[in-house]
């Protein structure tokens, strides 16, 4: 039997208004540490309020959201734990175009966790030759395609 400790997100019973729209109606999930899951539907139908939700980018007005064992309410440090480890790729993926690829994915390792220079270009440079473009390490995004520039977006989150 699955408890809740074996899950890293959880929405209970999450609803969201704007205005009289009811977006977010009794949304229940349940995500295991690794798990990879898809969130498919039309357009406006609360996916991606659902998303913003989870790092509280979006308050929801009902409900429950658990990231990680803490739970997102107004607790500003909550919602700061919670942002240093969840990542979010927009559809527009927001690349400083005046730093490069590897600049852009070690800026926030650097900044939010003081990690070293060294091991966040090692980390980065790892995360760039899984998603299968190291070479484009030392280029500028718009050097590159739109789906290259995804897998930066990608990389970098993932730092």
């Amino acid at each position: 039997m699955t408890n809740e400790q074996d899950y890293i997100i959880t929405l209970k019973d999450v609803n969201k208004w704007y205005g009289e729209f009811h977006v977010l109606k009794d949304i229940n999930l349940h995500v295991k540490q690794g798990e990879k899951i898809v969130i498919c539907g039309p357009s406006g139908s609360g996916k991606s309020t659902m998303i913003r939700c989870i790092n509280h980018l979006e308050e929801h007005q009902e409900g429950d959201i658990v990231v990680d064992g803490v739970l997102l309410n107004n607790d500003l440090k909550n919602i700061s734990q919670v942002r240093k480890e969840v990542g979010m790729v927009f559809q527009h993926f927001n690349l400083f175009p005046h730093l490069t690829v590897l600049q852009n994915c070690t800026l926030a390792p650097m900044w939010v966790r003081k990690m070293p220079k060294k091991e966040a270009e090692e980390i980065a440079m790892n995360y760039l030759e899984r998603v299968k473009i190291p070479d484009q390490a030392l280029k500028y995004p718009g050097q590159l395609s739109g789906g290259q520039q995804q897998r930066v977006a990608i990389a970098a989150v993932c730092v």
